[in-house]
């Protein structure tokens, strides 16, 4: 029984201390980069529009960052860097922001992207 005990308690622990960090993490920057791929011949057709959207999303989402990049190389490929407060302002920009500025935009032309976009998204440990 003393075993038991002993286990239930390490394993509640165990979950106030998991609780505990995903909490903290929750209130700590997101960090999102994406790499997309235009088709060839495309490219500037795709700079044009995304300019548009970061005009957007800078005033929409003022205390995020965005940042646009375009590679030097071919076939080219554009990179953005976004910076989110936290968990909740990224939450935001998924289901209020983007739907919103999808709504107000033209659809993207059909064949514009050679591939799906790639992305990933990264947690800030220090500064």
């Amino acid at each position: 029984m003393h075993s038991l005990r002993k286990t239930l308690s390490s394993t509640a622990l165990a979950i106030f201390a998991l609780a505990a960090v995903t909490s903290a993490l929750a209130d700590e920057p997101v960090v999102v980069m994406v790499k997309v791929f235009p088709t060839a011949g495309r490219e500037d057709e795709l700079q044009a529009q995304y300019l548009k959207r970061i005009q957007y999303l800078r005033k929409a989402e003022p205390n995020a960052t965005f940042r646009l990049h375009r590679s030097t190389k071919t076939p080219v490929t554009f990179l953005w860097y976004e910076v989110y407060e936290s968990e909740a302002a990224y939450d935001s920009h998924l289901k209020v922001v983007m739907p919103a500025y999808r709504k107000d935009a033209a659809p993207t032309p059909e064949g514009l992207l050679a591939k799906p976009s790639e992305s990933e998204i990264y947690n800030e440990l220090a500064r």
